[in-house]
């Protein structure tokens, strides 16, 4: 992965996880990896994440790899409640906790 898409996809989580006013706990949940990893890969500091660690992050955050890679330029037009629909049917699918406020204590 080259040093730009990294910077992409740090930039891009960090911006959308605070827009969705998830920490950076609950985003790891979501997307299946530790909290530090989340961090390095937030802070730029892990340049290769795997694909299915990016596709984790994407799924959590509710874009597509190609937005989150700086592939696309624009985010798809989603309802925010959509937006939240669609993350409480990927939790139920995948057998993550729904509460976030729950996922935030711990």
């Amino acid at each position: 992965m080259t040093e730009a898409i990294a910077g992409t996809i740090a930039t891009r989580m960090r911006k959308l996880r605070q827009d969705r006013g998830l920490s950076l706990q609950a985003l790891a949940d979501r997307a299946g990896i530790a909290k530090s990893h989340a961090w390095e890969i937030e802070q730029g500091r892990s340049r290769n994440p795997t694909i299915a660690t990016a596709v984790g992050i994407a799924r959590a955050l509710g874009v597509s790899l190609d937005y989150l890679t700086g592939l696309t330029a624009a985010q798809p037009d989603l309802h925010p409640e959509a937006l939240r629909i669609a993350c409480e049917v990927d939790a139920l699918l995948r057998g993550a906790p729904l509460n976030i406020e729950a996922q935030e204590n711990r």
